[in-house]
């Protein structure tokens, strides 16, 4: 989401996200806070190598303090919240992701994100922000024949 502030990101992404009625929560992240790497990456260095630190990544403190793991299990989809770990920095953060989370087969990618950083929608907003999903029949874009109607017209109408 491209918006003034997180409050904004949040709206912004209830317009955009909540189409469908499983939506129960949003969280918005600025995209500064988000660590990430890919298998490529992790497979190429090792944390901690030049190139695979947390640069670029803004610490406002080296205290420990609480990180949300994300994975995405195959190179297609989305991310995964897989849990959260305490740690100093978000390179040792991943690491500790790694040993915990990771399976036989590794995820495509990581994200690693401080949790005082993320924006969660309130329990109090999932009347206004969720409900209304749940009188809208949420309809798959394969269930408007554009096309077909188009080509009706145009050939009822002779290309006119």
């Amino acid at each position: 989401m491209h918006a003034s502030d997180p409050e904004m990101a949040l709206l912004n992404a209830r317009d955009v996200f909540v189409r469908r009625p499983e939506c129960t929560s949003l969280w918005v992240v600025l995209a500064d806070a988000i660590f990430s790497k890919t298998a490529q990456e992790l497979e190429e260095q090792e944390l901690g190598d030049k190139g695979l630190g947390d640069e670029g990544v803004k610490e406002e403190s080296g205290e420990v303090e609480n990180y949300y793991i994300f994975y995405k299990p195959k190179p297609t989809g989305t991310q995964t919240l897989v849990g959260e770990v305490p740690a100093a920095a978000p390179v040792e953060a991943l690491r500790l992701a790694l040993e915990r989370f990771s399976g036989d087969k590794p995820p495509s990618a990581w994200w690693v994100l401080p949790a005082r950083r993320v924006l969660v929608s309130s329990p109090d907003d999932i009347e206004s922000m969720f409900a209304p999903a749940q009188d809208k029949k949420f309809r798959l874009s394969t269930d408007f024949h554009t096309l077909t109607e188009m080509r009706r017209v145009k050939s009822e109408f002779g290309g006119q």
